[in-house]
């Protein structure tokens, strides 16, 4: 018979003495209003881009999002980014005294597999957005955008803080199918395929364990009790009180878009329209397969 304490030490999670999750998107998935409200439950602790949400703050992680494009096609070289920035020790330190930490960024994507094998006791969540969604919200189209998750306009001026920031962004290789054409796509279609670069790979990674789980924006946005009984049950926290609580606060998001610049599909070039078909609708009909 396990006695109460190795119950609950059995519960914190055998190697850190606490539970352990990371989560990783696209981007424009709410992932700062996650983050904030994880940290409104007891004994959860959740940074959003390595930082306690409060920008104000120093980060207690260290920031992975420059070296996601050199990680995002060269594998040994995400395993010793994670090696070194999401150590056991580095995690520890950052998690306090939390039963349960959860590191939240959309740059994760590229470092989940290496993660996993860094730490095959934690969990993984993977947050979905429809492509619409995501490349309408993505960037604006003037003005400075002080949190950009995709591509602006190839004509569009930039300010110096959103040319630092695309230094770290996704594109495709200069000698593949979609590289060839970069430079004469907008903004629309490199944010297109962004979109399908990044879920075609969260996607293919959730499929291979019973600790990698499938969250939908949508459900958070229309079913948030649905959407916070998933995420709370995939790292351990799903009691009722926990639920009710976050299905509350979601009334009330962070860093959402009040209004979008960029138009719906059906304003869309055909050039645009033809890559959204191609690229996005199919692996849409994967993803939103219940």
């Amino acid at each position: 018979m396990v006695d109460a304490a190795a119950s609950l030490e059995q519960k914190r999670g055998k190697t850190f003495g606490f539970s352990l999750a990371f989560c990783a998107s696209t981007g424009r998935t709410a992932t700062m209003f996650i983050a904030k409200t994880l940290n409104t439950l007891p004994d959860i602790l959740a940074t959003h881009e390595g930082q306690l949400v409060e920008e104000t703050k120093p980060a207690i992680l260290p920031l992975v999002n420059y070296h996601n494009r050199k990680a995002w096609y060269d594998p040994g070289y995400a395993t010793r980014i994670a090696e070194q920035m999401r150590s056991k020790a580095v995690l520890a330190k950052a998690a306090g005294d939390a039963s349960t930490f959860v590191d939240i960024a959309f740059n994760n994507t590229p470092f989940m597999e290496a993660f996993a094998n860094l730490h095959p006791e934690a969990k993984f969540l993977a947050i979905f957005r429809r492509c619409e969604g995501f490349v309408r919200s993505a960037t604006i189209v003037t003005g400075e955008d002080m949190q950009p998750a995709g591509w602006p306009d190839r004509q569009k001026p930039l300010t110096d803080r959103e040319k630092f920031i695309e230094l770290g962004r996704l594109k495709p290789s200069e000698d593949s199918e979609f590289g060839k054409v970069w430079d004469e796509w907008t903004g629309i279609q490199r944010n297109i395929w962004l979109w399908s670069a990044v879920n075609k790979r969260l996607f293919h990674f959730i499929q291979d364990s019973n600790t990698r789980h499938k969250l939908l924006f949508e459900d958070l946005v229309d079913e948030p009790r649905k959407f916070w009984e998933a995420l709370l049950g995939a790292i351990g926290g799903n009691s009722h009180e926990n639920v009710e609580s976050c299905a509350a606060l979601s009334a009330h998001r962070t860093n959402h878009r009040a209004a979008y610049q960029i138009g719906a599909v059906a304003d869309w070039s055909k050039a645009e329209r033809r890559l959204y078909e191609k690229l996005a609708l199919p692996l849409e009909e994967k993803i939103y397969d219940r």
